[in-house]
Order: structure tokens, then C-alpha cells, then sequence
């Protein structure tokens, strides 16, 4: 992933409580405009959104599943760590958020 297309928004990650998946939580609010967003990783390769509405998409990339929320939160399953919980997160907010803005 170049530089550009990763994400500067703070945000944390932690282990449900069923451990069957890591949530994800910005820092600060924000809002995504979730049409853009899945026009934006729809056109990313390696990126199939799978479960599209105006307040949640389900996606894949890479081996990964995501679910991400129009507030940024998300849910990561089939990942092996935190880390790679992390790098996905990063990515996938990089490229969501390019059409998006934040709401303080």
C-alpha cells in the first residue's frame, strides 16, 4: 500500500470479548460517506464488498473480513493478530476516508 492511500486517523484495536474478531474504534468522530467509500474500495484490487446499505458494508480484502460502520468503527475477522488487525484497518480507512470528512 503506497504511502498516500494509508490512513492518519488515530484509532484503536482490541480483541472481543468471543475473541472471534478485533474491533476498531477512531479516535476522534467521523462520519463516512459510505456510497463513495465503497466506489472508492470497490475500484482497489484485492477489495470485494460483499454487503452494501447506507450504515454498513461487509468487505474482503485480502484474507481478511471486514465490517465497517458509516461512524469508522470496525470489526475485523480472520486475521492472526492485532497487528494485522491493525495494518487492515489502516488500509481500509485510507482509502474509505478519501471522500469523507470528520466531524468534531
Amino acid at each position: 500500500m503506497k504511502e498516500n492511500q494509508k490512513s492518519k486517523m488515530p484509532f484503536s484495536v482490541k480483541l472481543c470479548s468471543d475473541k472471534a474478531a478485533f474491533e476498531v474504534h477512531l479516535l476522534q468522530r467521523a462520519l463516512l460517506k459510505m456510497q463513495d467509500a465503497k466506489r472508492l474500495l470497490e475500484n482497489v484490487k484485492g477489495y470485494e464488498v460483499v454487503v452494501y446499505t447506507p450504515h454498513i458494508m461487509i468487505l474482503r480484502c485480502g484474507g481478511a473480513e471486514v465490517t465497517l460502520s458509516n461512524d469508522g468503527r470496525m470489526l475485523i475477522k480472520k486475521v492472526k493478530d492485532e497487528k494485522e488487525a491493525s495494518l487492515v484497518a489502516q488500509n481500509v480507512l485510507g482509502i474509505a476516508f478519501k471522500s469523507s470528512h470528520l466531524n468534531h
